[in-house]
């Protein structure tokens, strides 16, 4: 392995070991494995493809709307989810200010 091979290796693990790397992983995996909110994520795409389908029948686009915003609604404010959605932002944040440390 050369020196480069080794700082990059020895960063990698530096990152790794960064609180808020540590929180992302640990809430995007539970996001993974929660069941409910597939569900719900799959409710919400549903409706949402609903909705598209109805778009000249305002009595069923309506409909959808309603069960898409409710169903929406109650993803956006899983607390899982917005928990992982901090993390990803502090994580994205983090790469963006190394990128500049960087170039």
């Amino acid at each position: 392995m050369n020196k480069l091979d080794e700082l990059l290796s020895s960063f990698k693990q530096e990152l790794y070991n960064e609180e808020c790397v540590k929180e992302y992983f640990y809430y995007k995996q539970l996001v993974e494995s929660d069941q409910s909110i597939k569900e719900l994520d799959e409710q919400v795409r549903f409706h949402q493809k609903e909705m598209c389908r109805n778009k000249d029948n305002d009595e069923i686009y309506f409909k959808e709307k309603a069960l898409y915003e409710e169903l929406k609604a109650k993803l956006d404010n899983n607390p899982i989810l917005v928990n992982y959605q901090i993390a990803k932002d502090e994580v994205f944040s983090l790469l963006v200010d190394i990128k500049h440390i960087l170039s």
